[in-house]
């Protein structure tokens, strides 16, 4: 275990609600850390306090071992990307990028120089230096504002939601973009994001906030399959609770017929409607119990009529292993 960034019992009270409620964590060196949850959960409360923008009421923040938590932004190692960039609109794309460098006494213009294009090469910026951000696309802005921070080569990068401002098409680019290159640069990501797909996609680890308390940390696969609780079974995506037990809809089969062996569990239900997704489609059914059931299925199979009965049924392995309740 080689631990960058612990929290430990971190709080911060307002005059009106606890934003963050005690919480801990310990993020490794080259790690890729995705802090998930939805608006007013404290995710980016948590970003806040780590960067120095914010004080904390209660804990402690630990850089390599040494606490930070009473030290303004710049005396931490730790670099910020704000959904909005907050890049200097005046200022080529050049002098964005040196900004940090410049305000360094020991670095020497041609040392800020070779840093500079170093940087930009590497988010392929190149032939770009002496554009303004009005005139680079949301993409390269994207860019830009990540080379500004790597290039103070930082012991953690804080991005708060990063891709929140780019068309869909874009945004999956970027994902691809952003995990490549934290994997180049080797240096730590605290990603912060409400969107469960860039969690999943990007992160070594994740951890689901809810409340102002971390509900789950853990690898993507495990965090999804393995959930401790409704609310991260939730967030991450569809289930169905079906016999007190929750089952993924991509986990559930459908047919007109009742499967044929004692290893499924099924019920009957009837089919209220369908949504077609591109990739595949969602049959709505509702269940013999009264409760709700979507089933996913690849839009190549045959398709279901509102209000044809329908056997659902899916195998136990498949359970979410949680009760009904939330644990």
């Amino acid at each position: 275990m080689n631990t960058v960034l612990e929290l430990k019992s971190l709080t911060k009270q307002y005059p009106d609600h606890r934003a963050v409620d005690g919480i801990s964590l310990a993020i490794e060196r080259g790690e890729f850390f995705s802090l998930l949850g939805p608006s007013g959960c404290g995710k980016t409360t948590t970003l806040r306090l780590v960067a120095g923008l914010e004080e904390p009421t209660e804990g402690d923040i630990l850089l390599d071992g040494q606490s930070v938590a009473t030290l303004p932004p710049y005396r931490r190692n730790v670099g910020t990307v704000f959904q909005s960039y907050a890049l200097f609109p005046h200022l080529s794309v050049f002098e964005n990028v040196a900004f940090g460098l410049r305000r360094r006494p020991s670095e020497t213009p041609a040392e800020i120089g070779q840093q500079v294009d170093r940087i930009l090469g590497l988010m392929q910026l190149k032939g770009k230096e002496k554009r303004r951000p009005s005139e680079i696309s949301g993409g390269e802005k994207q860019r830009v504002a990540l080379a500004r921070s790597l290039v103070l080569e930082p012991q953690v990068l804080l991005l708060d939601e990063p891709l929140s401002a780019l068309d869909p098409k874009l945004r999956k680019q970027m994902r691809i973009e952003l995990k490549e290159l934290q994997r180049r640069v080797g240096i730590t990501f605290l990603f912060i994001t409400h969107d469960e797909e860039e969690a999943l996609s990007l992160s070594d680890r994740m951890a689901v906030m809810n409340k102002g308390v971390i509900e789950q940390v853990g690898p993507p696969r495990e965090v999804y399959s393995a959930p401790k609780t409704r609310f991260v079974a939730e967030f991450l995506g569809g289930v169905n609770w079906v016999k007190g037990v929750g089952v993924r809809p991509e986990a559930v089969r459908i047919s007109r017929l009742k499967p044929g062996d004692d290893e499924h569990r099924s019920i009957e239900g009837v089919v209220n409607g369908t949504t077609f997704l591109g990739h595949c489609v969602h049959v709505h059914a509702v269940l013999t119990d009264g409760s709700p059931c979507i089933v996913e299925i690849a839009n190549r199979v045959t398709s279901f009529s509102t209000g044809e009965t329908v056997h659902v049924w899916w195998h136990p392995r498949d359970e979410l292993p949680i009760a009904r309740t939330r644990a």
